[in-house]
């Protein structure tokens, strides 16, 4: 990969479907819900992954981050939230392996007591991700939230989970650049540390203090250190858009990027 690909992020919705492809996108994620993954919405979503291949796009799932309103965690306080968090891996794993692609996982999004960090609640993790493991191993890209166990913010994150575990990541810049408190040489020296176990990016700005999904150029990260990383594997833009049926915050976040070769 010798050059810089675009990467934009939607859901299968034809609307926003086809405000993506006009900007003809390398690599597309699409972000799901929960209800996507069964009946019509499950045949429309393959179908959709089939069109997109077509086109010679590299497609990625993104795992539902929500059930009935609530944000999932592996470790599941409650029992249906568990057997959706699982039954939706199964079968994520399923298509995964059917169309040859891969699908960005969290373990958890928001800091509860089953995601602070502390040894109880990484053996639960541990256990838990090696159950999902056993659906689809290289299936599964596991991204780094903000706050807690699965974060920049655990300073054993690397040696007690990603590294036994041998684990692919999805790896959001501006989670950990927020985790580390805006901090660009710890953000650079994580990446040095993690680079054999990313597999791809999710590409936005921040100030650093809060979770503000900002086009690139408007935060305070420090992008071109970041070049090389980039330019070795697949990513997205993921910016908290005006208009979710527009992307052109993520596509001027790329011609920012361009810029900086």
């Amino acid at each position: 990969m010798d050059l810089l690909k675009l990467g934009l992020k939607c859901s299968y919705d034809p609307e926003q479907l086809y405000d993506r492809l006009r900007y003809k996108p390398e690599i597309i994620e699409l972000h799901l819900n929960e209800d996507d993954l069964f009946g019509d919405k499950r045949k429309q979503l393959e179908n959709t992954i089939s069109l997109l291949s077509s086109y010679g796009c590299e497609v990625f799932l993104h795992h539902p981050s929500k059930y009935k309103g609530r944000y999932l965690d592996i470790i599941h306080e409650q029992k249906e939230d568990y057997l959706f968090y699982h039954l939706s891996t199964r079968i994520l794993a399923d298509i995964c392996l059917s169309h040859s692609i891969r699908c960005v996982i969290h373990p958890h999004y928001l800091l509860t007591p089953t995601s602070t960090i502390n040894k109880e609640n990484k053996d639960k993790m541990v256990k838990e991700i090696n159950q999902i493991l056993s659906y689809g191993k290289d299936v599964f890209l596991w991204e780094n939230s903000i706050h807690g166990l699965f974060t920049a913010e655990n300073p054993n994150w690397l040696e007690e989970i990603v590294k036994p575990l041998n684990l692919l990541l999805a790896y959001d810049l501006s989670h950990a650049f927020i985790s580390f408190k805006g901090n660009n040489k710890l953000l650079l020296d994580q990446l040095e540390k993690l680079d054999p176990y990313i597999q791809y990016f999710h590409v936005v700005d921040s100030e650093g203090q809060k979770h503000d999904g900002l086009q690139l150029g408007a935060g305070r990260i420090h992008w071109k250190p970041l070049l090389p990383f980039l330019m070795s594997r697949p990513y997205i833009y993921e910016i908290a858009l005006q208009d979710i049926t527009d992307a052109a915050e993520m596509y001027h976040s790329h011609l920012y990027l361009e810029q900086l070769l």
